[in-house]
């Protein structure tokens, strides 16, 4: 395995990796269902290339491809911003907005490997964090990410808006 660093130019090769992902949080969070239907995948591939396109403009924001035999089989999208405002986190702070790894590829320390590079590219930035939020059902992303260390930091609620 191979992991890449990379930009814009290589949205496209995430498209089934993110459709991978959107099911996976389907199936783990049902309970979601009061928020709306699942999205298409298309659909929701649309939305979320958008938004790659929108965030990976930051000259500092990356893509890392992990890549097997030529295959794309997981990746991360990392943003990088200011400070966290009420902790001395330092200047720099990143956000891992996204990693999946395909469920074939799952528990072969894929997604370690691309946390790990992640690490590197940020120390090269100079961040000094990084955040990740993960859906509050998806147990195996929340033991993930503690076995890495991480603190538990925010909680997000999310609703419709109350008729006027």
């Amino acid at each position: 395995m191979e992991i890449v660093r990379a930009g814009a130019e290589r949205i496209p090769d995430l498209q089934p990796l993110w459709e991978s992902l959107s099911r996976h949080h389907a199936e783990v969070a049902p309970e979601l269902a009061v928020l709306g239907e699942v999205r298409a995948e298309a659909d929701s591939w649309a939305v979320r290339r958008d938004l790659y396109e929108e965030w990976l403009k930051d000259p500092d924001a990356f893509v890392l491809i992990a890549e097997s035999q030529g295959e794309a089989v997981g990746y991360a999208v990392i943003q990088v911003r200011g400070p966290e405002e009420t902790w001395a986190t330092g200047d720099r702070v990143a956000q891992l907005e996204t990693l999946a790894v395909l469920p074939g590829h799952r528990g072969k320390g894929i997604g370690s490997a691309l946390v790990e590079r992640m690490h590197e590219e940020l120390r090269r930035l100079g961040a000094s964090h990084f955040v990740v939020s993960v859906i509050a059902s998806n147990a195996d992303a929340a033991r993930f990410y503690e076995r890495l260390g991480l603190t538990r930091f925010l909680v997000t609620y999310t609703g419709p808006v109350a008729p006027g």
